[in-house]
């Protein structure tokens, strides 16, 4: 893994993908405003109905349709950003495209769900040998190895699963461009797409992070007012729908913004 040649990118990059973002959000509101209104009030009511709490039953049901509700915009937004296929009725669409980046979700969450399995057995393994290094540690009595973990055990530990996380969020960029592509070539892409963010891992974190701080920042404001507070029905509803839309009507269009820009770059590359 050449991990510095990836993070040193041009700024250009950076600045060019953010305006690219910016400049393309008013093209999706323009040409699929009804499919971004649509998932947007769906992100809501589910929020506002509590479905995805953890004690819901309805929580697999409402992560399935939220899911496909964010596909439907995402490939309505890919084939505007990149200027392939046809867009539904301002946005309203599913067809090959969704079905094929619902593919890529998919088989995307299961790479990274086995490179998570695989940290996570690197984390235990760290975390045994720490433990059998410090004091108390009885390897036929687990119940002690926790409590022999001393202080530098713990700073080893915070270091391995920094890195950890970091090597995941790497991978997951390295296969970021599965969307675009898949759109544009008409065939499912993920790992085929590794090679073309080889110098584009900055630009894409920097991007997303620069683009995702207003809607995260908003969403997580109205989630805070929400657990603090006891709300009017109305009130709720109106903050949920507010929060939904923006998710569906500013992070997914900016989203698709940047990495149909960057895409593009990597094809010139």
């Amino acid at each position: 893994m050449t991990w510095p040649g990836e993070f040193m990118a041009s700024p250009s990059l950076v600045v060019g993908g953010v305006g690219a973002a910016w400049r393309f959000l008013a093209r999706a509101w323009a040409r699929a405003w009804a499919s971004m209104l649509t998932v947007g009030a769906l992100f809501g009511a589910v929020w506002a109905l509590g479905l995805l709490s953890p004690h819901s039953a309805w929580r697999p049901l409402a992560l399935l349709t939220l899911a496909a509700g964010a596909i439907m915009v995402e490939g309505g937004l890919y084939r505007l950003a990149l200027g392939v296929g046809r867009l539904g009725p301002a946005g309203l669409q599913w067809g090959r495209a969704e079905w094929r980046l619902g593919a890529v979700w998919g088989l995307t969450a299961v790479f990274l769900f086995v490179l998570g399995l695989l940290a996570f057995a690197v984390f235990l393994a760290f975390g045994y040998g720490v433990a059998a290094a410090g004091p108390g540690f009885v390897a036929s009595e687990p119940a002690t190895w926790t409590a022999a973990v001393d202080g530098r055990g713990r700073v080893v530990l915070a270091g391995v699963a920094a890195l950890c996380f970091a090597a995941l969020v790497w991978a997951g960029v390295r296969v970021s461009l599965g969307g675009p592509a898949t759109v544009d070539v008409g065939r499912v892409q993920v790992l085929a797409t590794w090679p073309a963010t080889r110098r584009l891992v900055a630009p894409i974190v920097v991007g997303r992070v620069v683009l995702g701080l207003g809607p995260i920042g908003f969403a997580s404001v109205v989630l805070w007012s929400q657990s603090r507070w006891s709300l009017s029905p109305a009130l709720l509803w109106m903050e949920s729908l507010a929060g939904g839309v923006v998710v569906a009507g500013l992070w997914l269009p900016l989203s698709v913004g940047l990495m149909a820009y960057l895409y593009r770059r990597s094809l010139e590359a």
